[in-house]
């Protein structure tokens, strides 16, 4: 299946749609929920990607946007990476991002699916985790 492509336009047209039906702040999690099953609608990580960050999307679109703190910093950037390595070695692990984020859910102070995916695409750090020695 060929993953459809957006233009910044719809992108950002996107984001206006979800916050005029879900309200303003409006947070890359909500969004997410709005946008699924959604054809128009581009994943929030697209939009990250497309736009350098989830408040420059929301800023385009014209949508307030949270201004508390983004806790994607709490973490360096091998921080997350040995976060994942230590997700990777744990029992049971299946080594998807759905499977991650259960995973995080049941642990203290890693930082969630949707923190992680505002700094890595999955198979970026979870190549980097699995390249860290045992």
């Amino acid at each position: 299946m060929r993953t459809p492509e957006y233009s910044d336009e719809v992108l950002v047209a996107a984001v206006a749609a979800a916050a005029a039906e879900l309200g303003a702040p409006l947070t890359a999690g909500a969004y997410d929920a709005w946008q699924r099953g959604r054809d128009a609608a581009a994943s929030p990580a697209l939009l990250i990607r497309r736009f350098g960050s989830w408040n420059e999307a929301c800023q385009r679109a014209g949508v307030p946007t949270n201004t508390t703190r983004s806790t994607s910093r709490r973490w360096s950037d091998d921080d997350v990476v040995a976060i994942v390595a230590s997700y990777l070695r744990a029992p049971g692990s299946t080594g998807s991002f759905a499977d991650y984020s259960a995973w995080a859910k049941e642990q203290e102070g890693v930082p969630s699916g949707a923190t992680l995916r505002q700094r890595f695409p999955w198979a970026e750090v979870k190549g980097r985790a699995a390249a860290i020695p045992s």
